[in-house]
C-alpha cells in the first residue's frame, strides 16, 4: 500500500490463462481471506518451478501474453534451475559436473568415470578430496544431496533408483564448511550472509539444519567480490533479483555452488537480525515491484 501497489496470492491450480486466476486470497484485516473471482495481473512474482508436465503448461498459459511479464526473468530461472545447464555456461567457476545419464549401475560408473577426466584436467585437482556428491539435478534447500566414496555406484544406484530423480555427480570440494550467499536486486548486491553445515553435514543449507548469519559486503572476501563480478557481468542482468551461492577451497579457490532467482527468506522471529534482514529484503523487491 505505501507503494500504491494492489497485491494478491495465488497458486498454480488457479491458474486460468494469461494472468489470471479462478480465485485469490487477500491480506485483510490481519487475516487472509479466499476470493472466489477472477483475478488478474500484468506482474507476476513467480516462484513457480514446474518439473511436471501439467505444470509446465499452466506456467505457459500465465505468461502466455505479452502483456504479462514475470518478475524472475524466464532464461535465467532456466540457466539456474538445471544445475547441468549451470555448469556447462560458468565451467570456469564451478566446480566438475557431469550428469548421470540413467538409472543404472554402468550409466552411474560411466558418469564417475568422466567426472575422474575432468578432475585430473582441472587446472587445482587438489581443491578435490576422493568423496563424490550426487545430487538431484532439478532440486533445491539440499533436498536429495548425497555424500558417497569412490566405488559406491552401487549404493547410488539403489538412491537412484528409489526417488527416480535425475541426479549429477560433483566432486566433493575440500572447504571448512561455510559457504557465501550473494543477493543481487537491480543489479547490485543487496544482502550477503554466510551459511554454515551443522556439525557432521557438508550441507550448509538452512533446511538441512545449516545455520544462517548475516555480514556486511565487507566482510565477504574480496575474491568472492571478484569473482561474483565476473560472473554476473556475464549474465548481463540489471533488473532481476537472484543470489549466487559460493565456497572458498582450503587451498582459497573461489567455486560457484549454484544460482537461484528464487531465494528463500529467512524468518527465525528467535534471531531479531535475521527477522529485520527478512523484512529489509521483502520492502526492497517491493519497491523494484512498483518501479516497473
Amino acid at each position: 500500500k505505501k507503494n500504491n501497489l494492489r497485491a494478491a496470492l495465488t497458486t498454480s491450480a488457479d491458474i486460468s490463462g494469461a494472468g489470471r486466476c479462478r480465485s485469490h486470497w487477500l491480506f485483510k484485516n490481519k487475516q487472509w481471506i479466499k476470493v472466489k473471482k477472477t483475478g488478474y495481473s500484468r506482474l507476476i512474482f513467480d516462484k513457480l518451478s514446474p518439473i511436471k508436465r501439467e505444470y509446465r503448461v499452466s506456467r505457459k498459459l500465465l505468461f502466455s501474453s505479452k502483456q504479462v511479464k514475470p518478475f524472475n526473468q524466464p532464461d535465467l530461472f532456466q540457466l539456474f534451475f538445471d544445475k547441468q545447464k549451470t555448469y556447462n555456461q560458468f565451467p570456469q567457476f564451478s566446480a566438475p559436473t557431469v550428469t548421470i545419464a540413467n538409472r543404472t549401475k554402468i550409466s552411474i560408473q560411466a558418469a564417475c568415470r568422466q567426472l575422474k577426466t575432468m578432475i585430473n584436467r582441472h587446472p587445482y585437482p587438489n581443491d578435490f578430496s576422493r568423496e563424490i556428491v550426487m545430487k538431484d539435478r532439478f532440486g533445491a534447500g539440499g533436498r536429495d544431496v548425497y555424500k558417497f566414496k569412490a566405488g559406491e555406484s552401487a549404493k547410488m544406484t539403489t538412491i537412484m533408483k528409489r526417488s527416480k530423480k535425475s541426479f549429477i555427480l560433483q566432486p566433493l570440494v575440500k572447504f571448512d564448511n561455510v559457504d557465501i550467499r550473494l543477493i543481487y536486486l537491480a543489479g547490485k548486491i543487496v544482502q550477503t550472509y554466510f551459511r554454515v553445515a551443522k556439525a557432521g553435514d557438508f550441507r550448509c543449507n538452512e533446511h538441512q539444519g545449516g545455520l544462517l548469519k548475516y555480514i556486511a559486503k565487507a566482510a565477504v572476501p574480496a575474491a568472492v567480490i571478484s569473482q561474483a563480478k565476473n560472473l554476473v557481468k556475464i549474465l548481463n542482468k540489471t533488473t532481476a533479483l537472484f543470489t549466487l551461492d559460493f565456497m572458498v577451497s582450503n587451498s582459497g579457490n573461489i567455486y560457484l555452488i549454484e544460482g537461484n532467482t528464487g531465494p528463500g527468506l529467512d524468518w527465525n522471529l528467535a534471531v531479531k537480525e535475521n527477522e529485520l534482514a527478512a523484512q529489509k529484503l521483502i520492502r526492497l523487491v517491493v519497491k523494484e515491484l512498483a518501479r516497473l
